[in-house]
């Protein structure tokens, strides 16, 4: 990994981590909690910007895009690995960028891992697509994740390179 060193000292880049773990472990958790005490299971979708973003509550036992991978034991394993790798390597980044990212990796995956726990089940709710053209629903945990990971892809394939 380019951007990252071993030398770089923890404590260095805690704060940059920590904070934006928090911020989006909060959000997620807020709203779950909200979406689940204004909807229904059996609710239709709630329009929010017409057909293309919708409110619909699900309920997913299983792992990303709702596919089955094996044992529940699976999901909470997989989670805490990446919990803790994604943990280190974003606490030894010398970017502060790419530190904040990996700080909202790990708060998205925190805040699935915790209705895993909770509930047996992670709560989704954001349902876009036009039409009957649908995409996942996901939660704002899986947001996180997804799009600090493409920004962390294209910060890695666009950034100017020390040829050391």
């Amino acid at each position: 990994m380019p951007d990252s060193a071993s030398s770089v000292p923890i404590s260095k880049n805690l704060k940059q981590f920590l904070i934006p773990l928090f911020i989006a472990l909060f959000l997620d958790q807020c709203s779950k909690i909200l979406i689940t005490s204004y909807l229904n299971i059996f609710d239709p979708p709630r329009e929010v910007i017409g057909s293309y973003l919708r409110f619909k509550l699900a309920y997913n036992p299983y792992g990303v895009f709702s596919i089955s991978f094996g044992p529940p034991f699976l999901y909470y394993l997989f989670h805490l690995l990446g919990i803790v790798i994604f943990t280190y390597i974003g606490l030894t980044q010398n970017s502060k960028y790419r530190t904040i990212l990996f700080g909202l990796i790990v708060g998205g995956a925190i805040g699935n891992v915790i209705d895993r726990i909770r509930l047996k089940y992670v709560i989704d709710f954001i349902d876009m697509g036009i039409g009957n053209l649908r995409w996942f629903t996901y939660n704002l945990a899986d947001a996180f994740v997804v799009v600090s990971a493409v920004l962390l892809i294209a910060n890695e394939l666009f950034s100017k390179k020390n040829t050391n």
